[in-house]
């Protein structure tokens, strides 16, 4: 069995409740806050969230396109498949641009699945991980 010698947890910020209403708050902050706007952080602009939100929708799109060419179609599921597991970039590359991919792409596969990451210059990424 354990032995606790301090059966009492020790809390040095607590003080009863009577103690605490006549306490005024510390004046010494670790990190200095201007009167007129006390966040850290810059201002809120949305705009470039809002610019990554409408061309994600594309990407998303691109991707439906080579995920329903694998759901659709067996014997292009089975050429991706293969080509992937006989390390031929080349090939599987080939196989999803055939599906009308117009954005950049890159491809890993391991003996387990592929990962396709669409990716639209700076904005932003979508990453598509397939099993098999």
């Amino acid at each position: 069995m354990y032995y606790n010698p301090y059966p009492y947890f020790v809390y040095p910020n607590y003080y009863p409740t009577w103690a605490m209403a006549t306490q005024q708050p510390s004046r010494h902050l670790a990190m200095p806050t201007n009167s007129t706007n006390r966040s850290p952080f810059p201002t809120i602009n949305t705009n470039k969230l809002k610019t990554s939100a409408k061309r994600i929708k594309v990407i998303m799109q691109q991707a439906q396109l080579l995920t329903d060419k694998i759901d659709e179609s067996e014997q292009f599921a089975h050429d991706l498949m293969d080509a992937a597991q006989l390390s031929n970039k080349t090939e599987v590359e080939k196989l999803i641009a055939s599906t009308g991919i117009t954005i950049k792409f890159e491809t890993n596969y391991t003996p387990d699945g592929i990962r396709i990451i669409f990716t639209d210059s700076d904005c932003c990424k979508l990453t598509v991980n397939l099993s098999w």
